[in-house]
């Protein structure tokens, strides 16, 4: 039995777990929402995650069936480390003793590791989500699912009622439809590169704008997740790129409304994804698959390329309708400047081969020249804040030659590589402005500021609204407006 009962409503589970195991236990109890967490290393945050979510989900669903499932990549076949699971489980014991009776019979918690699951081992969110979204199948009664970041720290009550909101809403008004959830909210700067630089542009030529759909925190109706389990699950979707690709999904489907709501701030582990490492490479990887996907099925993106079409934008729920305001993300030091610079410096000669296939000669030539005068540079105290100096207009157009790289030539694995050196440049110069916006002009100065990297928080509402998301925005508008130079490269 891959499902062990450790008290009346909660689970465990046992590497491999059985195929309909969780979705039979699912089904028995009724289940009629589901709430996932994919899990790596969050024995410190889980555990109160869940006890947010029960103390939730008791006054926000109260006489519904709400299940709880953690999926887990911490406990592995081969290094079974059960500190996330039992973290989890012990808080699910904990909340279940604080709950009255009648709410305690509606609320069920698994936590279940991943590795094994159908014969494939490997470890990734995607993975982890794998799971779900293929046990759930067999649950007739859910309506809708909620994915959570195992890091997320926020109170999950205020979310619950924007998401309940929103499917009454809809059921209401767009009941033939399904319906996918984004989430929009306050990111610290120096966070959520890949959904600013890299998303957030190529969503457009989808036709749609989404960048919150790589979010994390997203919500999925029971026709939706349909989309999961009839794709092709490659090791881009599996390890990173499992978001972005349930993104272009949706987006792709007529019979799907999209919904971004205002959810305050994500308030979580902040990741630290400009650095050259696999992470942006998937979730890279995976976008340009979906795109290369519907290209070579209906012809949908040179389409939206070439015609005059408007770009669409989700339902969107500021906070004036969901009721959340404004929350400041704070301060961080995960910013390190002699390590960016370090990474820019040392990784150029790994990603130099494919920058130099896709990019045009004159544009791979600024790139080379802008590496060599950073290598060069002293980086003293003293000297003047640079990273590369790539303008967003750069990035606008580097990411015009990618794209007509790749469908020209039928080759996301080259492109990938190239945008994730050239992101990563691109992003870094849009913190570099932030930084200098509050003060730090010089290396020295920001040394001393990435110790706790933040904006004072009289400052930072409009802040994040001036500097941070219209900034952001704008370039992908720009970008999608100006796409039709995409053809000049094709």
């Amino acid at each position: 039995m891959s499902l062990n009962k450790q008290a009346d409503r909660i689970y465990r589970g046992e590497c491999p777990i059985e195929e309909g195991a969780l979705g039979n236990l699912l089904a028995g109890f009724g289940a009629e929402i589901v709430v996932g967490h994919p899990t790596f290393r969050n024995t410190d945050n889980i555990g109160k995650e869940i006890s947010r979510g029960i103390a939730a989900a008791a006054e926000v669903y109260a006489k519904r069936k709400v299940a709880f499932i953690v999926t887990d990549g911490t406990y592995r076949i081969d290094t079974p480390d059960a500190s996330t699971l039992n973290a989890a489980l012990e808080a699910a014991r904990k909340s279940f003793e604080q709950l009255k009776p009648e709410d305690r019979e509606n609320i069920l918690v698994a936590a279940v590791p991943y590795d094994g699951y159908r014969g494939d081992r490997t470890p990734g969110k995607g993975s982890a989500l794998k799971l779900l979204f293929d046990e759930v199948a067999l649950c007739f009664s859910m309506t809708k699912l909620i994915l959570l970041d195992g890091d997320l720290r926020n109170d999950l009550k205020p979310w619950f009622q924007v998401f309940q909101h929103a499917q009454v809403k809809h059921q209401m008004q767009k009941g033939d439809k399904e319906f996918f959830i984004t989430a929009r909210y306050a990111r610290h700067f120096v966070d959520a590169s890949l959904t600013r630089f890299v998303v957030g542009p190529l969503t457009t030529l989808m036709g749609e704008y989404v960048p919150g759909g790589i979010s994390g925190d997203i919500v999925l109706s029971a026709g939706a997740v349909q989309h999961e389990r009839d794709a092709e699950w490659n090791e881009h979707r599996r390890r990173y790129g499992t978001d972005i690709a349930t993104t272009f999904d949706n987006i792709a489907d007529p019979k799907t409304e999209i919904y971004e709501m205002y959810l305050g701030a994500k308030l979580h582990d902040i990741t630290d994804e400009a650095k050259l490492s696999v992470m942006p490479g998937e979730v890279i990887g995976s976008a340009l698959g979906r795109i290369l996907h519907y290209e070579n099925q209906d012809g949908r993106v040179t389409r939206q390329i070439k015609e005059d079409i408007p770009l669409k934008r989700p339902e969107t729920w500021g906070p004036e309708k969901t009721g959340i305001e404004f929350i400041d993300p704070g301060f961080t030091s995960i910013f390190d400047v002699d390590l960016k610079r370090k990474t820019l410096v040392d990784k150029f000669s790994q990603f130099k081969e494919p920058m130099e296939k896709v990019l045009k000669v004159d544009t791979f030539a600024r790139i080379e020249n802008a590496h060599s005068r950073l290598a060069n540079i002293s980086a003293k105290d003293s000297d003047t804040f640079e990273f590369m100096g790539m303008t967003r207009d750069l990035w606008i157009d580097i990411l015009y030659q990618n794209i007509a790289f790749m469908i020209s030539n039928q080759d996301t694995e080259t492109v990938k590589l190239c945008l994730n050196y050239l992101y990563t440049a691109a992003f870094l110069e849009f913190c570099r402005e932030k930084i200098m916006l509050l003060g730090a002009k010089t290396f020295g100065e920001v040394r001393k500021m990435q110790k706790s990297l933040g904006v004072p928080p009289e400052k930072a509402l409009d802040f994040y609204r001036n500097e941070v998301d219209m900034v952001v925005e704008q370039m992908a508008l720009e970008f999608y407006n100006s796409r039709r130079k995409i053809l000049k490269y094709l």
